[in-house]
């Protein structure tokens, strides 16, 4: 079965554009794509009450955004109903959606695991489930299936001259802050070059955890930005860097987005996640993992160049046939 001219509905939060990216692919690949996010709105009171589990002081705001997605879909007929990681999209809501899309196939990918979401109760009203996490997929017999690089990041021509040893480009969540801070410290000790950006959504936040999560350390207001990254801006640093510095959340034993990107774009990887090692990706001259809790670095590492992988590995991990796995795999 291919995807020509298959209509589908797609749920998902916007996540730094990547929703787009996942739409333009579908319709590359000739299908019909409606996109909702699955948040009502993306204003800083409504994704506060979401990620706090608050949803109940604005579920009426949920209800009218669901209800405007039920007039829209009620007289369209969908091949498959596409839902990437909900945080608002309960079990009431997807049950409606069923009740109004019988002929279509339920597909839901995860790319954060059940644990950090609210989002479990849903599964059972699923066709086919996928989970980046391996972990969940072993506990409740998913399809595992990494995340994927998009062709934005597909190796260009290697510089000769990097203008960053090291970058690290990331959201602060859990003990983010703390492990990048000592590894900067560290390079920069061994005089070689830095490009640090650590983002947070507002001044807000970073008031709440650094007054009320004690147990992860924050330091000066000076040294967060709030205003994210352009993707093209994120991707010019990629091209100019050396070395790119993962710190997956500890909860988490599913790779980044930013892994599978440093692999489109055959960039060497500093890494807290050790279950790296179990991707057919993985080359310890490439890749450099380091114990969260005692912070070393082989300084040699940034003295050798990357060695080139298969065409099939990097073919493994595009948009193009993460979508292929998803839609067309029984």
């Amino acid at each position: 079965m291919q995807l020509k001219n298959k209509r589908i509905l797609y749920i998902s939060p916007k996540f730094f554009a990547y929703e787009n990216k996942i739409k333009q692919e579908l319709e590359d690949l000739g299908a019909i794509v409606d996109f909702f996010d699955d948040r009502p709105s993306n204003d800083f009171i409504t994704k506060v009450f979401i990620r706090l589990k608050l949803k109940s002081l604005i579920k009426k705001k949920i209800g009218e955004y669901y209800e405007n997605i039920y007039s829209y879909i009620l007289d369209k007929k969908y091949d498959f109903v596409f839902v990437v990681s909900p945080e608002t999209l309960s079990f009431k809501e997807l049950t409606k959606i069923k009740e109004l899309q019988t002929n279509a196939q339920f597909i839901l990918y995860m790319w954060d695991s059940f644990e950090n979401k609210n989002s479990f109760n849903t599964i059972k009203l699923f066709d086919k489930i996928f989970s980046f996490d391996s972990r969940d997929v072993e506990k409740y017999s998913l399809h595992f299936l990494p995340l994927f690089y998009s062709k934005e990041y597909k190796k260009k021509e290697h510089l000769s001259n990097y203008k960053y040893d090291l970058s690290f480009v990331a959201t602060a969540h859990s003990d983010r802050y703390k492990i990048s801070k000592q590894i900067k410290n560290l390079i920069e000790k061994n005089k070689l070059s830095v490009y640090y950006y650590f983002y947070l959504p507002s001044v807000i936040i970073y008031f709440i955890r650094k007054l009320f999560i004690p147990k992860y350390t924050y330091g000066k207001l000076s040294e967060f930005s709030f205003s994210s990254l352009s993707q093209d801006k994120i991707i010019e640093i990629f091209d100019n860097s050396k070395v790119i510095l993962d710190i997956n959340h500890p909860s988490q034993f599913g790779l980044t987005m930013r892994t599978i990107e440093c692999l489109g774009a055959e960039k060497k990887l500093i890494t807290t996640n050790k279950n790296i090692k179990d991707y057919d990706f993985y080359n310890p001259n490439n890749i450099l993992i380091i114990d969260r809790e005692n912070i070393n670095i082989d300084m040699s590492f940034f003295e050798k160049e990357y060695e080139s992988l298969s065409i099939e590995i990097y073919e493994k991990y595009s948009l193009n046939s993460w979508l292929k796995n998803i839609f067309l795999r029984n």
